[in-house]
């Protein structure tokens, strides 16, 4: 006993598969509205991040070059300081130093 099977023809009838095609194409006419919004929307959200990134960058910059005025600013006044009572000292020690008049 063999198996028989039958062959089904397939049959594509020309206006079916112009409809189809047709189909097809209306569909890729709506989706290609859709896609490119998408990437629109994709420009603009990378081109915002990237505008934050460089804001951040600039404000890291600026904190630092105010923080290293701020420790120069800061050194400079301690040695005013410093010199202040050195001086003191020196004024100090040198009329302690001196004979009281009589």
């Amino acid at each position: 006993m063999t198996n028989m099977r039958s062959k089904t023809a397939l049959k594509i009838v020309q206006p079916e598969l112009e409809q189809m095609e047709a189909v097809m194409q209306d569909a890729a006419k709506q989706a290609a509205p859709m896609v490119q919004r998408l990437a629109s929307h994709r420009d603009r959200i990378d081109l915002a991040v990237k505008e934050l990134e460089s804001e951040r960058f600039d404000l890291l910059s600026r904190r630092d070059l105010l923080r290293r005025q701020y420790e120069a600013v800061e050194q400079g006044l301690t040695m005013h300081i410093e010199d202040i009572e050195t001086t003191m000292r020196l004024y100090e020690n040198g009329l302690n130093s001196l004979a009281t008049p009589q």
